[in-house]
């Protein structure tokens, strides 16, 4: 049965576990790794998945996009400026942003702020 499910593109491996991230660098030194989701009944997933990662010191570029998004923060901790406003966000902590609201992650601290990215179109 297994088998058939990785035929069909339903998982890509035998345990359903996804191929390995592909990171990207981006120009802010942060890395973003989008996750390719197998087909299942819809011919595009209604949502993108990514991984980010933004090493210590390191501060993203200020994003803001039609889309709305959330962040589940899985390690470290940093400073979002969410349209000009400061605060702490530290693992734990899941963030929605509505569409065309201006954030950026500053990690202050010593180690990288892994978050899970997902993002739809309203």
């Amino acid at each position: 049965m297994t088998t058939d499910l990785v035929t069909q593109g339903v998982a890509h491996s035998a345990n359903g576990r996804l191929p390995e991230l592909d990171f990207e660098n981006r120009p802010s030194g942060a890395k973003l790794g989008i996750v390719d989701l197998p087909n299942v009944e819809v011919s595009v997933a209604p949502f993108t998945l990514a991984h980010i990662r933004v090493p210590a010191g390191v501060t993203t570029a200020e994003d803001h996009h039609e889309v709305r998004e959330i962040w589940f923060v899985q390690s470290g901790s940093g400073i979002l400026t969410l349209d000009g406003l400061q605060s702490r966000v530290r693992a734990g902590d899941t963030l929605y942003y509505e569409s065309y609201r201006r954030h950026q992650l500053h990690n202050d601290g010593d180690t990288p702020v892994e978050i899970v990215s997902i993002w739809w179109r309203p």
